[in-house]
């Protein structure tokens, strides 16, 4: 698919753009360009791994689990009303090196050009994965 448009007619951020921040942010471990509402939450696998828009901003800029991710790539999104699907691979390692790849389903509730709501699923791909 194709870049989500910046802007909407109104001159506010696509739903579409507000995810793909997040979304970016997982690679760069830079979330200051992440819209989050105050109270935002994220669910992995049905458990609860942030409960406030600041933590989860802290999260992606230090956690060790996100300090592993190397690279996003494949990314597809889609949007219905106030939510993003988005669909793509993490390549995760050590010291630069490549070590297993995950796929990513998430789920983004973005009602008021804030992130309210993460929702991910997360699989490891398993065989030789191209980069």
């Amino acid at each position: 698919m194709g870049e989500p448009s910046a802007t909407d007619s109104s001159g506010a951020e696509s739903r579409q753009t507000i995810a793909r921040q997040y979304i970016d942010a997982l690679a760069s471990h830079d979330a200051r360009a992440v819209k989050f509402a105050p109270g935002a939450r994220r669910v992995e696998n049905g458990i609860t791994t942030g409960r406030s828009g600041p933590g989860l901003a802290r999260g992606l800029e230090s956690a060790f689990y996100y300090r592993t991710i190397l690279a996003v790539r494949d990314i597809e999104t889609t949007e219905s009303g106030d939510t993003v699907e988005a669909r793509f691979l993490i390549d995760a390692g050590v010291l630069g090196k490549r070590m297993v790849t995950v796929a990513v389903q998430e789920t983004f509730l973005v009602p008021d050009g804030t992130i309210h709501l993460v929702r991910a699923k997360l699989r490891l791909r398993f065989g030789r994965t191209p980069r």
